[in-house]
Formats: structure tokens, sequence, C-alpha cells
């Protein structure tokens, strides 16, 4: 099952979660969403995708702050889990997707696998978050599909 790992403090990203939750679930993909992680729950997953706003000065959302510390302290071996990022964020701030830049290099220096490269999402762009995110991720659907 894929792990759609959700930070938010507005709402929009957990939005943008149930847009994608559809996307695989309509490509017969197995995925949940979670708002408040677990890292020793969410490890036999063979994906992770993390959609996070950020919010204040750059900050990670505060439901992710325990799941963070748990990848920052692990003692777990996470070198074979893989992941992905969808950072949602403001470009009109020095701070733009902050949040999912922290995750990501927390990620890779836990020795993750990021199967793509982060998706930046910007709230001053015309089209929709949820819409950005879906064009985008549907030309991952193969490779999703491969690793479950």
């Amino acid at each position: 099952m894929i792990n759609i790992i959700v930070g938010t403090e507005t709402g929009t990203a957990e939005f943008v979660a149930d847009e994608v939750l559809e996307l695989l679930t309509s490509n017969n993909i197995q995925a949940c969403i979670t708002l408040e992680p677990v890292l020793k729950q969410l490890i036999p997953s063979p994906l992770w995708i993390v959609i996070t706003s950020t919010h204040g000065a750059g900050d990670i959302p505060y439901n992710l702050h325990q799941f963070t510390q748990s990848v920052t302290n692990s003692n777990s071996d996470l070198s074979s889990q893989k992941a992905m990022i969808i950072a949602l964020g403001d470009s009109s701030y020095d701070t733009y997707c902050r949040a999912g830049i922290s995750i990501n290099d927390l990620f890779l220096s836990a020795n993750m696998t990021m199967i793509t490269p982060m998706l930046k999402v910007d709230a001053m762009d015309a089209d929709m978050p949820e819409d950005i995110v879906i064009e985008w991720l549907s030309q991952y659907i193969p490779s999703i599909s491969d690793l479950i």
C-alpha cells in the first residue's frame, strides 16, 4: 500500500492528497492518506508520497514534526524506502516550498531513494494546485504500479 503523507496547516495539502488518492485508486493502486504518520507503521510501504505545505518562516507543518524527528533519529535502515515529495508554497515568499525542500533533504540524508524530482507547486500559479499535481503525477503511474 502506498502511503500519502500529508503536512498541512490550512487544508490545501489535504485536499490535494484526496485528489492524489483518487488518481491512484482509479489506476488500481492501493493507497491511504495519513495526517499523523508514525515511522514504524510506514516502513513496510513500497512508496511514500509526501504532500506538504510550508508555513511561517519556512516551517514544516506541525502535524509532521514528530514524523520528521523520527526519521532524523531513526535507527532503522531506510535505504530501501522510496519516496516522492510534492511541495506546496507561494513564490512571493523567500521560504518558497521550504518544508518540502527540508523533507527532501532529510530523506536523502537517511539514504532513501527519491523516485522523481520534487514537484514545487506555486500558489501564485493560475492553475489549481490539485490540477498541477494530478497532471504531473499521471506520468509516473506506470512507475508507481511497478513498485507494488
